[in-house]
């Protein structure tokens, strides 16, 4: 079974989404209107941007 390896995100991407991070550090939940944004922004879907807010907030 062929699995497609993921490669990491943009670094121009991440940088927007990183700057968000800052923005936004004393609350770091976008809404999802915030999450829409950043999806027109990025190019992601909603799933990938929650998955990287996720894991953003763990590190």
């Amino acid at each position: 079974i062929a699995r497609k390896r993921r490669g990491n995100l943009p670094k121009a991407v991440t940088a927007v989404l990183k700057q968000w991070l800052v923005d936004h550090c004393r609350n770091p939940y976008p809404t999802e209107v915030e999450k829409t944004g950043l999806k027109d922004k990025t190019g992601l879907t909603l799933n990938q941007i929650s998955n990287w807010f996720i894991n953003a907030r763990r590190r």
